[in-house]
């Protein structure tokens, strides 16, 4: 368990030719005079990526991608020469993931400074320095390029980062500092996932030739040999894995099987080898908008099938929604994900309304409900556990401020995530029936209502499942623990509010926030002048009707947030809309494969006498088969961060998400406590 999330950012002295240089490590991060004739020479030709890269073929889907992995990040600028050669070299429908490790990650700035020295890369440089992530521990994944260039930074220990990854990698570029000055960071461990996260036919390239990096790769099996070094360099080293005696499955399961969430390349391909994919997205809300939104950035055809009359609905209709993560005051996978998600969909909102239409970054005030939590805030502050750029101190009342927060119109940006030239979205269609043909080039058979549609039968490649409380609805599917929580929303005129006030002589300008506020409810600022609040948590409470009673709490409430006399506001003057959160009793989402409990109790019936047992023989899921569901009131948070965590299981691509975080999200997690229990 980690006690902070916050990074060292490396000490750097600048030499005459403007060159980084580390004060740690004693080493450059590159040479000025020939940086990116060596990193071509290093990486990109000694893994001969030109060829295998004009090979790729987007009608082979399990060749549409290729991986690299990388022991070092930087500057990034292995990173800007491989992606401007990928985009020159292979066919416009083909995608590179790029992984790369950094534990002492460069500062915006830092990294700048070092990247103007190559202004042939300047086009590609400007572009990540712009989506260059918050300098927190963890996966950070960022997309480029239209889509095309997924890079994905681990920020930590690199065997840790790699022990957390699951992906399947093509190439290694292994670079860092000098092995002699630097030796920590080449374990065994480091090797042996290097190795687990290896296909047959992987190759690896790094500029030295020392022994501790030899024996390494030899020792888990990769073919290495000595080549002719850049420039005056004598040799480098080279390798290939020749035998992988493990399947992709086997070697992401670690022990824990139950968890599985990929398909070997020879099963995910059968018939589908000629067949682009197409994916069905069952529901058009946040979880339904954010996964076909993802599916169709990396080229897919997606059809949106929503039983109501318009998108969003339901719980994601709401008039005016926060960016409220809820972050804890200590380190648990469940955590890391919403910080993870947190950083992805503020990055996302801001990049779908950069003229900030329906999205307002304006910072969340999160005040404590009571002492024992404003002494969990100071805690959290006083550790330093997350950066201030993430959330620090915001006055002398023991609240936080979250300043990457804000609100957004969820209608319209469900609205924004579904136009897309590759996704159709059907409203009043719904799901009625799933039957699979694992013969047939797209196995999944669906059927609506209405039945009168000229196509009541449709095939797919690939389902998600992304309804909600409406899941018990579909018999066909295994039963969720999934739970309806009733939520009322409350808004009030802007001029309405002003007159209540100023009839008992309330100063009007505590209408106005600058930001969200947060406390036993929330209020933000305006929009369209009229004042959005709430909300009630109605739990075993199944009322669609806006209650007086529920007004009234909501009203209470936005009082306290803004500080007036009690009685101040008029429940008569309000409007209402009730909608119900989906929640999991264990309050984190059910996002992964469907399996059929069935299988699953009867393949790992051993968790039922040894609940530490470990097993990496997969009871696989149904091929092609997802579920996105439980976001409760943080959907706005994990949404968005989950669609493109399935679309990686989709296309068989390297997850945004750390193993940790998958299990807890994975569908299997409560018939496998269950077993566990005996």
């Amino acid at each position: 368990m980690l006690t902070s999330y916050c990074l060292e950012t490396p000490k750097l002295n600048w030499g005459e030719d403007g060159a980084p240089h580390s004060e740690k490590f004693d080493d450059v991060y590159f040479d000025k005079d020939a940086g990116l004739e060596e990193k071509r020479y290093v990486f990109l030709q000694n893994n001969h990526l030109n060829e295998r890269w004009k090979n790729l073929s987007s009608a082979r889907p399990s060749q549409d991608h290729f991986t690299i992995a990388e022991t070092g990040f930087g500057t990034g600028l292995n990173f800007l020469c491989a992606w401007k050669a990928f985009l020159e070299d292979a066919p416009t429908d083909t995608t590179l993931h790029f992984v790369s490790v950094e534990k002492f990650p460069l500062t915006k700035d830092m990294l700048t400074n070092a990247l103007t020295m190559w202004p042939s890369l300047k086009e590609y440089s400007q572009q990540l320095i712009a989506h260059y992530p918050e300098l927190t521990h963890g996966f950070h994944r960022i997309e480029l390029a239209q889509g095309r260039i997924q890079l994905t930074l681990w920020f930590g220990e690199a065997e840790e980062g790699f022990a957390a990854l699951n992906a399947s990698v093509d190439a290694w570029f292994l670079d860092g500092f000098a092995p002699s000055k630097n030796p920590e960071m080449w374990t065994s461990n480091l090797f042996k996932h290097i190795h687990r996260l290896s296909h047959q036919g992987t190759t690896c390239a790094t500029f030295t030739a020392a022994g501790i990096v030899r024996r390494g790769l030899k020792d888990v099996g990769f073919e290495v040999r000595k080549v002719k070094g850049f420039g005056q360099k004598r040799e480098m080293v080279v390798g290939e894995l020749n035998e992988q005696p493990l399947t992709f499955t086997e070697r992401m399961a670690q022990g824990e099987a139950w968890f599985n969430v990929r398909q070997n390349p020879s099963q995910h391909s059968g018939h589908e080898e000629h067949h682009q994919k197409h994916v069905l997205v069952v529901g058009a809300g946040l979880a339904g908008a954010t996964t076909a939104h993802a599916l169709a950035e990396q080229g897919i055809k997606v059809t949106v099938w929503e039983q109501g009359k318009t998108v969003a609905c339901k719980a994601s209709g709401n008039p005016q929604g926060m960016l409220y993560p809820k972050l804890a005051s200590q380190d648990t996978p469940v955590n890391r994900f919403y910080l993870s998600s947190y950083l992805y969909a503020s990055k996302l909102y801001s990049k779908l309304d950069d003229s900030a239409v329906f999205w307002q970054q304006c910072g969340l005030e999160q005040r404590p409900t009571n002492e024992k939590e404003k002494q969990r805030f100071t805690n959290l502050l006083e550790n330093k556990l997350y950066p201030t750029s993430i959330v620090h101190k915001h006055g002398e009342n023991g609240s936080l401020f979250l300043p990457l927060s804000g609100w957004v119109v969820l209608t319209d940006l469900c609205q924004k995530l579904l136009d897309h030239p590759l996704i159709n979205v059907r409203l009043m269609t719904r799901l009625e029936g799933l039957e699979k043909d694992d013969n047939a080039p797209h196995p999944w058979l669906a059927s609506h209502q209405p039945a009168n549609d000229k196509i009541p039968q449709e095939r797919f490649s690939h389902v998600v499942i992304c309804t909600a409380n409406d899941t018990h609805d579909l018999s066909f599917l295994p039963k969720t623990p999934a739970y309806p929580i009733r939520g009322q929303v409350s808004y009030l005129p802007l001029e309405a509010a002003q007159k209540a006030c100023s009839s008992v002589n309330e100063d009007v300008g505590k209408l106005t926030t600058e930001h969200v506020l947060c406390q036993a409810g929330y209020v933000s600022p305006a929009l369209k002048e009229t004042l959005h609040f709430g909300a009630t948590y109605d739990v075993r409470d199944l009322d669609e009707t806006v209650r007086a009673e529920s007004q009234q709490r909501n009203l209470r409430i936005l009082e306290d947030l803004l500080h007036l006399e009690t009685g101040t506001l008029n429940e008569r003057d309000c409007g209402g809309r009730v909608s119900f959160r989906c929640a999991i009793p264990d309050y984190t989402p059910m996002v992964g494969p469907i399996s059929t409990p069935a299988i699953l109790e009867n393949h790992y019936a051993m968790l039922s006498k040894n609940a530490k047992w470990k097993c990496n023989q997969i009871a696989n899921p149904q091929d092609g088969l997802f579920i996105n569901i439980g976001h409760g009131s943080r959907g706005l948070v994990s949404a968005p961060l989950s669609g493109s965590y399935l679309t990686s299981l989709i296309t068989n691509t390297p997850s945004p998400l750390e193993q940790s975080i998958m299990d807890k999200l994975h569908p299997n997690r409560f018939v496998i406590r269950a077993l566990k229990r005996g």
